[in-house]
């Protein structure tokens, strides 16, 4: 980690400014080298000068430079802000190339702010959700745990396991000091109660997951109920193609959309029934197979037809693999209230819960349809700004794994094992939390997650 690294910091586009960033020993001397101003250049300053290369100015630029360990990497940092533009940046990028700095790795500069002691990994981690984020209760989520909200959090677990730990160990090692003995009972107590603690972090991840990744959205129903129409309605422009024709779609459509505090990411699928056309067939296959990725289904049912043989068997389906769905009558503009009677009659004879209404001509209905994807996903109601939320599948997964070592803990004493024994779970359950912020990972797993980061950051 010895070199100095460059990168362009910023989106490579014609725009105001471009940034490209140095991290390492030799950073301000490579600046030294290129960058020619009247004043000189201190630590946390910005200074206006030019960029030469072989005596001739290639741009006018501001530099700013933080020195070691003031800076978000750790080491000596440098940046030159210049002109926006595809090849100015990249001409400034190959002169400070070309004076001692190797092209940085993707998250190469949050991944030396970790190893030089800037941040956990939990907080590097929160770096590529903020810059990812698409909602702005992701932004929020991701900045507290940038801040350390989460770090903190497993720290002080480590930190109340630990001293389990050091209790029985030395009730065990030194029975001749005047030392409170750890009973079996008192021991069972404390590991329910940092179960349950470890576990209350496990269930944000519910709503975590939607916020970061998004709700997978399936439309189905039969041909012609609607719904290329509710996806264009929805996504506000004509996305899907339109026509009276039954089997127009013949493959998935999908559309991203904004709704509330979450991302809905919509398939629009063939109209599901039986077709002798080998294309829209195939369509009609992947419409069911896509039941197996999707989080909520849309189910479509026309009010002017009324509910038919087929619309239940696909409905049964939905119920059995417990997805969660909504069903929409479409059409409320052309339906009788005799078949619409009828319908609602059906679906609740069937275990069907309460449809909602609308008519994506007339665009009726469509703000209780919303609202309910809302009441069934969003976190409007999540006080984020006070409750610690993980976002993190590898978090997750890690902290149902320290739960288990616990839950092996509980098992040895049940089993009347010596009290020592629990202590090795308990030391396994706090390593598996270390590996959360980087206290306890190995090289592949760094190398794993910085990858994922961009170029520059």
């Amino acid at each position: 980690m010895s070199s100095t690294i460059a990168a362009i910091g910023t989106a490579l586009s014609n725009s105001g400014i471009s940034i490209i960033r140095l991290s390492g020993k030799d950073s301000l001397n490579i600046i030294n080298k290129i960058f020619k101003s009247s004043a000189k250049l201190e630590p946390n300053h910005i200074i206006y000068g030019k960029i030469v290369d072989n005596n001739e100015v290639i741009d006018n630029v501001l530099v700013s430079y933080f020195k070691a360990p003031h800076s978000y990497t750790g080491e000596d940092v440098c940046e030159i802000n210049c002109h926006g533009g595809n090849q100015i940046t990249k001409e400034i990028l190959e002169i400070v190339l070309e004076n001692g700095a190797s092209l940085a790795e993707p998250g190469e500069f949050s991944k030396r702010a970790f190893l030089n002691g800037k941040m956990d990994l939990s907080q590097a981690e929160a770096v590529i959700n903020l810059i990812n984020a698409k909602t702005k209760t992701e932004t929020r989520i991701a900045a507290k745990n940038m801040e350390g909200d989460l770090s903190k959090r497993i720290r002080e677990l480590r930190e109340e396991l630990v001293e389990l730990m050091a209790h029985i160990e030395v009730s065990v090692d030194y029975p001749e000091y005047d030392y409170e003995e750890v009973e079996p009972t008192s021991i069972v107590s404390l590991l329910d109660k940092k179960i349950n603690e470890i576990d209350n972090i496990v269930k944000t991840y519910e709503h975590g997951k939607y916020i970061k990744n998004g709700v997978n959205v399936a439309i189905l129903g039969k041909p012609n109920v609607g719904k290329s129409s509710l996806l264009n309605n929805l996504a506000n422009y004509e996305k899907a193609i339109v026509t009276d024709i039954p089997g127009t779609t013949r493959d998935i459509v999908e559309e991203t959309i904004n709704l509330g505090n979450i991302v809905l990411n919509i398939s629009d699928t063939a109209g599901i029934r039986d077709t002798d056309d080998i294309i829209e067939k195939i369509g009609v296959e992947k419409s069911i197979k896509i039941l197996e990725e999707m989080d909520l289904v849309l189910y479509l049912i026309n009010g002017q037809e009324g509910v038919s043989k087929e619309d239940f068997e696909i409905l049964s389906k939905i119920q059995n693999k417990g997805l969660k769905y909504i069903t929409v009558i479409n059409k409320m503009d052309l339906t009788e209230k005799s078949i619409l009677d009828s319908i609602l009659k059906e679906l609740n004879k069937n275990g069907i819960k309460e449809p909602i209404c609308i008519s994506v001509e007339n665009n009726e209905g469509i703000d209780d349809l919303k609202n309910e994807i809302i009441e069934l996903f969003d976190a409007n109601d999540l006080d984020y700004s006070h409750e610690l939320i993980i976002t993190n599948e590898r978090h997750k997964d890690l902290l149902k794994k320290a739960i288990g070592y616990l839950e092996d803990a509980k098992k040895e004493i049940s089993f009347g094992q010596p009290i020592d024994i629990v202590s090795i779970y308990v030391k396994k359950s706090t390593k598996t939390l270390g590996e959360i912020i980087g206290a306890d990972v190995t090289q592949d797993i760094i190398a794993k997650i910085f990858e994922k980061f961009c170029l520059g950051k």
